[in-house]
C-alpha cells in the first residue's frame, strides 16, 4: 500500500488508542509531523512551555487512560522530562513524541542546533524514566516499533518515547493492521499460589479491611473491587493518591489513609486490622504519612500490577486484575459489621458563614465541603493544598487528581487544561498555592486561550508554605502578584479576592451563575495557616 507513511501511521495508532488531544510546543524538527494531526481526529493543543505540555498530558492520561505530548529535540525534550519523571512514578500511560534531525544529519560529525552533538544521548535519557522507547530510522521496521512501544505503554501503564527524525515522516510504511494490546499475564501457578495462601489468611481473620491504591484507576479496575467490597463487606480506606478510586459514598469507606498524618478513623480501620489487603496501593513515604505508619507487614497482602505479597511470600508475575478477579470468584461472603464514623458525617451539619470573619484555611475547607459536586474534578497542588484536599468528603461521581508521589510543586494549572479536554462536559475546581502558582502560571493563558471554564481556588499566604513548614528562611519568600487580575491581563474569566466568609460566598455564587467562564478566586492567608497535617509534615521532615 502507498498511500501509507510513518506520521500517519503513529497518528493512525495514537487515534486507536483512544488519544484525542496531544499537548505540546512547535519546533522546527516537529513541524513536518505536526501537519499529521490536521488530517486526522486528533487536535494538537498548543502550551506555553514543553513543561506543562507534560503536566497537561499527565492529568489528561489520568482521566482517559492515555495521553500524549509532542516537542521537538533537545530544547523540547528535555523541557518536559520533569513531568515525565512523574508520570513514570506515578504510573501513567503517557506517549511522549519527539522530532529530531533527520537521519542523514546524523550521518555527520557538524554540531546541529538543539543538540549536544550526541543523538544518542536524548534516548539515553528517556530509557531511564520510560518503559520502552524507539527511534524510527527505518520505514520498514517503523510499524512494528511503534506497535510494540504503545502497547508497551498501555500494559504498564508508564510513559514510553518515540523519536521521529523529519525526513522520516513522509517515508512510505506498511498499512496498520488490526490494533490489539494484550494485558499483562499472569504465572498461573504462582496466581494460585498466592490466591490460597490469601484465602487462607482471610478465612481466620476477625477483623480484614482493604487499603486501595492508585492502580485500581490505573488498571481500570474500579468495578472488580467495587464488587469484591460489596462481596465482603470489608471496611476500607484508600491512598491520598488513590483517593476516589472508589466513591466516597459507599457505606464501607473509612477515609482517607496516610499514617497519622490523616484522619483517626481510616487510621485505627488499617492499623488495627488483623489482615489487610493491600490492593493497587504504593507504598510511598507520602502514602504512609512520613514514616507515621504502623502496619505490620506480617499481617498485610500487598497486590500492586504484576505481583503480589502474601505475608513474607513474593509471588512474581501475577496481575492485579487477575488476583482480584481470582479472590472475588473464591472469597467467603460476608457482610458490613465493623462500625465505622463513615466521613459523609463532614456534611452532617450545614455551614453558616459568618460574612464578616476572616477567612481561615480550615472554614474555607468546610465551606468547599459543602460546594463540591456531581460533575466536578478535583485537581489539588503539592503542598497543603493536597493535605488538605485530601480529607474532603468527595460526592458521587467527583473525581481526583494530585501528584501525591512525585509532588512536583506546578502541576495543577496545566494539569486543569489536560483535564477540561479529556473530560470537557466536567468543571475542574482547582486547588493551588501561590508559589506552586508562579511554577506554572502562564498558562491560565492556554486556559482562557481555549475557552475553558475551571474554577482555580490560589491561597495567597506570601510564600511556600510547605518549605516553611520544613525549615524556614529567606528563601521561602515569594515576589506578591496581583493574582485576581490575571485574567483581565491573559484576557478572558474573571479574577477576585477573598478576605472574609462573605467575599468567599459571593464568589461561589458567582461561579455558579457564570458557569462557562474561568474563575480565579485569590484566598488570603495568613502566613502560618495551614493544615494539621503540614504541620506534622513538616515536624517529620525537618533538618535534624
Amino acid at each position: 500500500m502507498k498511500n501509507m507513511t510513518v506520521g500517519r501511521y503513529l497518528v493512525k495508532r495514537l487515534e486507536q488508542a483512544g488519544v484525542r488531544h496531544v499537548f505540546g510546543v512547535p519546533g522546527d524538527y516537529v513541524l513536518k509531523f505536526l501537519d499529521e494531526f490536521q488530517a486526522s481526529d486528533i487536535r494538537f493543543i498548543n502550551t506555553c512551555n514543553e513543561l506543562n505540555a507534560g503536566y497537561a498530558s499527565d492529568a489528561y492520561g489520568r482521566m482517559k487512560g492515555i495521553g500524549a505530548a509532542c516537542i521537538t529535540y533537545g530544547v523540547g525534550g528535555l523541557s518536559i522530562l520533569n513531568a515525565v519523571f512523574g508520570a513514570f512514578a506515578e504510573r501513567v500511560p503517557l506517549v511522549i513524541i519527539s522530532g529530531s534531525p533527520s537521519t542523514t544529519e546524523r550521518l555527520h560529525p557538524h554540531l546541529l542546533h538543539h543538540t549536544a552533538g550526541d543523538m544518542r544521548l536524548q534516548r539515553g535519557i528517556y530509557e531511564k524514566i520510560t518503559v520502552a522507547s524507539c527511534v524510527l530510522t527505518d520505514a520498514e521496521t517503523a510499524p512494528r516499533k511503534i506497535d510494540e512501544t504503545l502497547a508497551s505503554c498501555v500494559r504498564y501503564k508508564r510513559p514510553v518515547y518515540i523519536e521521529i527524525p523529519l525526513d522520516m515522516v513522509s517515508k512510505e510504511c506498511a498499512e496498520p493492521r488490526e490494533y490489539e494490546v494484550t494485558c499483562i499475564q499472569s504465572d498461573k501457578s504462582a496466581l494460585e499460589k498466592a490466591v490460597s495462601e490469601t484465602l487462607d489468611l482471610i478465612r481466620s481473620a476477625k477483623s480484614p479491611a482493604v487499603l486501595a491504591g492508585v492502580e485500581i484507576h490505573r488498571f481500570n479496575l474500579r468495578n472488580e473491587l467495587h464488587m469484591l467490597l460489596d462481596l465482603t463487606g470489608y471496611p476500607f480506606a484508600t491512598t491520598i493518591l488513590g483517593k476516589a478510586v472508589i466513591p466516597e459514598r459507599h457505606k464501607q469507606f473509612v477515609g482517607v489513609y496516610y499514617g497519622h498524618l490523616g484522619a483517626e478513623e481510616p487510621r485505627r480501620v488499617v492499623e488495627d486490622a488483623d489482615l489487610l489487603l493491600s490492593l493497587g496501593a504504593l507504598m510511598t513515604d507520602v502514602n504512609l504519612g512520613i514514616g507515621s505508619a504502623r502496619l505490620d507487614e506480617s499481617r498485610m497482602i500487598v497486590a500492586n500490577s504484576d505481583n503480589v505479597r502474601v505475608r513474607h511470600h513474593i509471588y512474581q508475575n501475577v496481575s492485579l486484575a487477575d488476583f482480584i478477579a481470582a479472590l472475588r470468584e473464591r472469597i467467603p461472603k460476608g457482610s458490613a459489621t465493623a462500625k465505622i464514623n463513615h466521613p459523609s458525617l463532614l456534611l452532617k451539619n450545614n455551614f453558616t458563614p459568618d460574612p464578616g470573619r476572616k477567612i481561615s484555611l480550615g472554614r474555607f475547607y468546610e465551606r468547599i465541603n459543602h460546594f463540591l459536586d456531581k460533575g466536578h474534578v478535583v485537581v489539588s497542588d503539592t503542598g497543603d493544598s493536597l493535605f488538605s484536599s485530601a480529607a474532603l468528603f468527595l460526592p458521587e461521581g467527583v473525581d481526583y487528581i494530585g501528584q501525591a508521589f512525585y509532588m512536583s510543586i506546578g502541576f495543577s494549572i496545566p494539569a486543569a487544561l489536560g483535564v477540561k479536554f479529556a473530560s470537557p462536559r466536567r468543571r475542574t475546581i482547582v486547588f493551588v498555592g501561590d508559589g506552586a502558582f508562579q511554577m506554572t502560571a502562564q498558562e491560565l493563558s492556554s486556559l482562557i486561550r481555549y475557552k475553558l471554564n475551571p474554577v482555580i481556588f490560589l491561597f495567597n499566604n506570601d510564600g511556600y508554605t510547605i518549605e516553611r513548614a520544613i525549615h524556614d528562611g529567606p528563601y521561602n519568600d515569594i515576589q506578591m502578584w496581583r493574582y485576581s487580575e490575571l485574567p483581565q491581563v491573559f484576557g478572558g474569566g474573571w479574577g477576585c479576592v477573598v478576605r472574609t466568609e462573605g467575599e468567599l460566598e459571593a464568589a461561589l455564587k458567582r461561579t455558579v451563575d457564570e458557569p462557562e467562564s474561568l474563575a480565579l478566586i485569590e484566598v488570603r492567608l495568613d502566613r502560618w495557616d495551614c493544615s494539621d497535617a503540614l504541620k506534622k509534615v513538616g515536624k517529620a521532615l525537618a533538618p535534624k
